[in-house]
């Protein structure tokens, strides 16, 4: 199989789920996808597949130890596709968090969420600054009863 197939298949499965969040918040669709699992295991499956291919490829001999050696291990195109669909795995997980801990943020929300499909920290780290005013007005978590 062509791996630019495999990459262009990959790449659009969250993207229905990424404008929904970002354009439609607040509709049975937008929390559908945060309350499902299914989206992230077929692309953890994606990934486990594309990099159990890359690590059976021969000359795939990276590892983890060093920059070069990280460096060398996505040289292969099959390798470097199971570490995007890694991010998009990831990243996507994280809006989902987001989501789910600051349901009524709506629209408010978009642009942390760009920031997190685009370069994926960045967005987290924004939300964390800002988590108070997005979540401002749910309901607290209740307090622990003591032991």
């Amino acid at each position: 199989m062509d791996p630019e197939l495999v990459f262009s298949i990959v790449n659009a499965l969250p993207m229905p789920i990424w404008l929904t969040w970002m354009f439609a918040p607040r509709s049975k669709l937008a929390r559908y996808f945060a309350d499902a699992l299914w989206p992230w295991l077929i692309l953890a499956a994606c990934y486990l597949a594309l990099l159990g291919y890359a690590l059976s490829l021969p000359g795939n001999g990276g590892n983890f130890s060093s920059l070069a050696g990280v460096m060398q291990g996505f040289t292969n195109e099959w390798a470097a596709l199971a570490g995007w669909t890694h991010y998009l795995c990831f990243d996507l997980f994280v809006a989902r968090w987001m989501i789910r801990d600051a349901p009524e943020a709506g629209y408010k929300l978009s642009p942390i969420l760009v920031l997190t499909l685009m370069f994926g920290p960045v967005g987290l780290l924004v939300y964390a600054a800002l988590r108070g005013w997005l979540t401002k007005g749910a309901e607290p978590e209740p307090e622990p009863e003591p032991s």
